[in-house]
């Protein structure tokens, strides 16, 4: 029986191999698209939630939610519609994980078609990854993944989209390990992107990852040698450049002029004080000894820089105007 059910599936992958885009009829007169072509390009990261439900979880009351960064990277227009890959990528130990979807994008109506493709030869989305403006679609390296595609729709400033997960579940068995991450559902709404995976299920009907849109911020720190307890007038101070941290849970560490570990690290973060209805860009300091937060300075959510004097501890960061991936 197991044999010939993944005798069907691979035959459905292999009949599926077609040229995106010109299966279906595209609306060229409807906004849909453009407006998600428009809002979806970036990096994404769940730092928030993970640490925000990291305490149930230790405690046993709750499943822990995985840590997954994910990273929307368009790579062309597609017949009546655009392609894109979609990578996530969980990074918790003792067993990370990746996928690569390639989706095309399609009008539907007043609303758009997100179909997915796997790469039969794993380096054929890598390439495309580290080489985007050089992607060709060529449909004997892909399996068009129908059942999963998902459809979707703006309301008002949120796209919402899903995929029939009964259909899409046939398909598992000839995708391996990666079938785990493959997304049944997505909200797109501003920076957050929520997102609903086959390993998502085991936390529930409605469990999704909220993973918050990433920035880059670049600067310099200087820490006196002397440490948190330096005494007025000690001019020993070590200059690192060229720190770069994201937004979403980012951590550099603090070394001294010789290279050396100081003990300290940066971390910056998004942060929401529940009790305080109060939500901030947060950069720590951190005891790598221990991992605790010694100091810490605030600002609004959405500045653009952030720093601090702590008297033995200065630091300067400025987000980039044109962030790497």
């Amino acid at each position: 029986m197991r044999a010939a059910v993944l005798l069907i599936v691979f035959g459905l992958l292999a009949a599926c191999q077609t040229v995106p885009g010109r299966s279906g009829a595209a609306n060229p007169g409807g906004d849909a698209l453009p407006r998600l072509d428009s809002a979806l390009a970036g990096s994404y990261d769940n730092h928030e939630q993970v640490q925000r439900t990291g305490a149930a979880a230790h405690a046993g009351t709750a499943l822990a939610v995985p840590h997954l960064r994910e990273h929307w990277q368009a790579l062309s227009r597609a017949h009546g519609g655009s392609l894109w890959l979609w990578r996530l990528e969980t990074s918790d130990a003792p067993h990370p994980a990746t996928a690569t979807w390639l989706y095309l994008l399609s009008a539907n109506g007043a609303g758009v078609t997100l179909t997915p493709y796997r790469a039969l030869d794993p380096a054929t989305a890598e390439k495309a990854s580290s080489a985007p403006e050089k992607f060709r679609f060529v449909a004997e390296q892909w399996a068009e993944l129908a059942p999963c595609a998902q459809t979707g729709t703006w309301k008002e400033d949120r796209f919402i989209a899903q995929a029939d997960a009964a259909a899409c579940s046939a398909l598992l068995p000839g995708l391996g390990a990666a079938a785990a991450l493959l997304p049944l559902r997505m909200e797109l709404d501003g920076d957050m992107l929520r997102t609903a995976t086959f390993a998502d299920q085991a936390r529930g009907a409605n469990a999704s990852i909220d993973a918050r849109r990433v920035r880059w911020f670049t600067g310099w720190a200087a820490i006196n040698g002397g440490g948190p307890k330096a005494r007025a007038g000690n001019n020993d101070w070590h200059l690192q450049k060229g720190l770069r941290l994201s937004s979403e849970g980012g951590r550099a560490e603090l070394r001294w002029r010789d290279g050396a570990a100081s003990g300290w690290s940066l971390q910056l973060e998004r942060k929401t004080y529940a009790e305080r209805k109060q939500d901030v860009l947060q950069l720590n300091v951190i005891d790598d000894a221990d991992g605790a937060i010694v100091d810490y300075a605030w600002t609004n959510p959405q500045a653009t820089a952030i720093g601090f004097n702590l008297g033995w501890l200065q630091v300067g960061l400025t987000q980039e105007t044109a962030p790497r991936p």
